[in-house]
């Protein structure tokens, strides 16, 4: 009896078809292709949140609940990529059931397990954060209007949703453990569309709901069209995670079908990663525009380590080689610092007869009287500042800080 259940053990976790022979040893798998996606999600995600990151710090904004709900959504996230990191490095990606021996299925299934249940928390929160973050964004402190209770009842409505997802799938057989141990026959399990067909199906019509909420309050901002026209595409990057959501959707019912489920899980976890991804570029999207406006501060901060290296004074050099005339940098300028922008000042006073040697000390210092034998000509601006040509918000994670005023010049 033991012998036969060691067979059983060692034997392929689901019958190979016709003229196929199990691969223990090496099976064909497709790890370029969830590796790939690995780094690219990881990466992206990242980045994302670094730019965020910067663009809050340089503004000096504050850190909100969202960024703290982000944080540990990140480290579900983390968690999620190294379970498919682990699958891969021990069995494969996308690996044929019958290639790989009952015993060692039951490790795949546990982490899959485990992974699937932090990207179904990542997913929720990805989900809040953005809800959170958009309400916050349109709405005014103390309003309560449409915009309002619809981020509310759809941040409800998810965070219920993926809290019974959770549940379900973690109480869908008796004993717990057979849930990923195909080798435990006593007790029952639930079948698993009553929870799965709900959890994909309702993700993109949410998705496409959370992207046209901002759309009409975009348009109703005090900008310009072009704005509105760049505003409203940073907002639409949650089309991408409508896009990975169908897909997701589509290889879940691959997966119900197929008895492969090694095989076609794997595209499951991948759509489910990049549809993560996406939500946090959602996210982080709206503060680029001010991290990019912003970036002095990188540039001050490697000016240091530009001199350090003696690279300033190495193009310095080179540019002496040339003989393109210029005016000479005052003194005090430092030209390296990029913090800056310098302009070239001509003098306000400039003599068209040649002014004698003997002019008097007093008049060359305070340039107010005409000296002897010369002509003096000065000229005067006025500059009035007429009105504010665009308010887009300061306080909106696209603004760079910065007011566009038009004003009149008066020469006299």
């Amino acid at each position: 009896m033991s012998q036969t259940l060691e067979d059983i053990l060692n034997g392929p976790a689901l019958q190979p078809p016709a003229g196929e022979v199990p691969n223990f040893v090496n099976p064909r798998n497709d790890n370029t292709v969830a590796s790939l996606t690995y780094v690219l999600c990881v990466l992206a995600t990242t980045l994302g949140l670094i730019i965020r990151a910067y663009a809050k710090f340089s503004g000096g904004k504050t850190i909100e609940l969202e960024d703290v709900l982000a944080f540990i959504g990140l480290g579900t996230f983390y968690g999620s990529v190294w379970c498919g990191f682990h699958i891969m490095s021990t069995n494969g990606a996308f690996v044929h059931q019958w290639n790989i021996r009952v015993k060692d299925s039951v490790g795949i299934f546990y982490i899959h397990h485990i992974g699937y249940n932090l990207c179904a928390t990542t997913l929720g929160i990805g989900k809040a954060i953005i809800l959170i973050e958009w309400n916050r964004i349109f709405v005014t402190r103390g309003t309560r209007n449409t915009f309002y209770y619809m981020c509310k009842i759809l941040l409800t409505f998810s965070t219920l949703n993926h809290i019974a997802f959770i549940v379900a799938e973690n109480m869908s057989c008796f004993p717990y453990q057979k849930i990923w141990d195909p080798t435990v026959v006593e007790g029952y399990c639930i079948n698993p569309r009553i929870y799965q067909v709900p959890g994909v199906i309702i993700p993109p019509v949410y998705d496409a709901i959370i992207l046209i909420l901002p759309q009409r309050a975009i348009w109703n901002l005090k900008m310009s069209t072009k704005n509105k026209i760049g505003v409203s595409i940073l907002f639409l990057v949650g089309l991408l995670g409508l896009g990975a959501s169908i897909a997701r959707a589509d290889t879940m019912f691959d997966f119900l079908e197929s008895k492969d489920k090694t095989y076609t899980i794997s595209g499951v976890y991948l759509w489910t990663l990049a549809e993560m991804t996406c939500y946090y570029l959602a996210f982080c999207a709206p503060w680029a525009p001010r991290a990019i406006a912003n970036r002095g501060m990188i540039y001050r901060a490697f000016n240091p380590l530009l001199s350090h290296i003696g690279l300033p004074q190495k193009l310095e050099a080179a540019a002496a080689t040339h003989s393109w005339p210029s005016k000479p940098t005052p003194a005090a300028t430092n030209c390296w610092d990029t913090g800056r922008i310098y302009q070239r000042i001509r003098d306000p006073a400039m003599a068209l007869a040649k002014l004698p040697s003997n002019t008097s000390t007093n008049n060359q210092e305070e340039g107010a009287a005409v000296p002897n034998g010369g002509i003096l000509m000065t000229t005067e601006i006025t500059i009035a500042m007429d009105h504010v040509e665009e308010d887009v918000g300061l306080d909106y994670p696209w603004s760079t800080g910065r007011r566009i005023r038009r004003g009149k010049a008066n020469r006299g």
